[in-house]
């Protein structure tokens, strides 16, 4: 072997050369490294700051990004509006996995809007995660631009329709608990009469 087999980058198990951890908190940077060595990802950078990762990244792009969504000093939310900016390709269509403390469908509904390929929640699991990481490098999401940003296409469309979906059982329910009441109300009143015969 040659100094040129030694040049090369080694691909991991996914295929992905490299992936970038944003993660403030160094218990869980240690924890995430430790997850994704075990599963043969060995070209890992931790970042505790976007913007110390986004100045990395533009030197050298990775496969992926974990990102934690409350990293500073820009938030989750500022971090994929820039990122997924036209004027930022490459970077613009890095796979981003975004990690939450906790599940809060807004914030998880915004991460996906702004162009996350998928989003877990603290605690992970290295199966989950891995598993996640996987499907996130065989699924080929595609990139679409919208505006001046790339989103994951179809992404938007799936939500609207699943909240309209929520917003039209949501009224469903209500509407059953009129009607319940309005038959207990009728039932009461039969049962009124009956007793008030015999």
């Amino acid at each position: 072997m040659g100094t040129g087999s030694k040049s090369k980058k080694t691909r991991d198990k996914s295929g992905l050369s490299s992936i970038v951890v944003i993660e403030p908190n160094r218990q869980m940077q240690n924890l995430l490294r430790a997850m994704l060595s075990n599963f043969g990802h060995r070209n890992v950078e931790i970042f505790s700051e976007t913007d110390s990762a986004v100045t990395a990244m533009l030197n050298e792009p990775p496969s992926m990004v974990l990102l934690d969504w409350d990293a500073g000093p820009y938030t989750g939310r500022k971090f994929m509006k820039l990122i997924r900016h036209e004027k930022m390709y490459p970077l613009c269509l890095v796979p981003i996995v975004v990690l939450f403390a906790e599940a809060r469908q807004k914030r998880v509904e915004s991460a996906l809007r702004l162009g996350a390929q998928a989003a877990l929640v603290k605690p992970i699991s290295p199966l989950i995660l891995i598993e996640h990481i996987n499907w996130v490098v065989s699924e080929h999401r595609e990139l679409k631009l919208v505006g001046e940003r790339y989103v994951v296409a179809g992404v938007s469309e799936k939500l609207d329709e699943e909240s309209e979906k929520q917003q039209q059982l949501a009224a469903a329910r209500e509407y059953q608990n009129e009607q319940v009441k309005a038959m207990d109300s009728i039932q009461n009143d039969v049962d009124r009469i009956l007793t008030s015969t015999f």
